[in-house]
């Protein structure tokens, strides 16, 4: 799907955002919770390094506005990346909206307490809310990253593996099965709730999206202020 398509699909999605935002009012504006994810690699699909993860990024209408994204679920029947496939109709494309303001980086799907995730690289553990339960996991990511999950199907912007504010992205998830062992499709929706720590049973959310904020490489930052001096510098010449 070309960006003009990304666009289109989230544009009524968008104006109803901006609607439950103005309605929010100022509550909405600190992160939902403090959150401290820890993922786990174990020989499954790519090799990922251990790493933290301090944002939960999610629906809307319930994360604060710095953390909240836009999303649609596509089902992409027996179309499977890293594994494959289990002859149920549990894939999934999934397309996010960055409408939180920040750019984000190693973003990671979560499946909570109870879900099999059949493109896992390795496990979660909200070191706050359950220690010492694991859930699969994956990092979002193939645009850029080599591998064999390359789950991340495009980006609307640069393919860096970075999202930016406004960007969209769309990826897959492969034999998807819910915490009651059924077919339903990812969503994103309890703030502060993830991996080990969120209960099994029907409840609004299945799953997670942590990452960490992108900080730019020094290096970049230097490049960008000397290019900024020397427009500063640059004068017309006098006739």
């Amino acid at each position: 799907m070309n960006r003009t398509g990304f666009k289109k699909i989230f544009r009524s999605a968008a104006v109803a955002a901006a609607g439950v935002a103005l309605v929010g009012g100022g509550a909405r504006v600190a992160h939902a919770v403090p959150i401290n994810g820890l993922y786990l690699e174990d020989p499954r699909c790519d090799a990922i390094l251990q790493q933290q993860l301090s944002h939960e990024l999610g629906d809307a209408a319930f994360f604060p506005l710095n953390e909240s994204i836009l999303y649609i679920v596509q089902a992409t029947p027996f179309q499977t990346v890293c594994v494959p496939d289990d002859g149920l109709a549990n894939d999934w494309d999934v397309i996010i909206g960055n409408n939180s303001g920040v750019a984000w980086q190693n973003l990671f799907f979560v499946g909570d307490l109870g879900t099999k995730v059949g493109n896992a690289d390795g496990s979660m553990v909200d070191l706050i809310g359950a220690p010492a339960v694991l859930t699969d996991a994956f990092r979002i990511d193939g645009t850029l990253t080599a591998g064999v999950n390359n789950n991340l199907l495009g980006e609307s912007n640069y393919n860096d593996e970075i999202f930016d504010p406004g960007e969209i992205w769309r990826f897959k998830v492969s034999n998807f099965i819910d915490a009651t062992g059924g077919i339903s499709p990812p969503a994103f929706a309890t703030p502060g709730v993830f991996a080990g720590s969120s209960p099994p049973g029907p409840v609004n959310s299945n799953a997670s999206i942590l990452a960490i904020p992108y900080v730019p490489e020094p290096t970049s930052v230097g490049v960008l202020i000397l290019a900024g001096m020397a427009l500063a510098l640059r004068r017309p010449k006098r006739t």
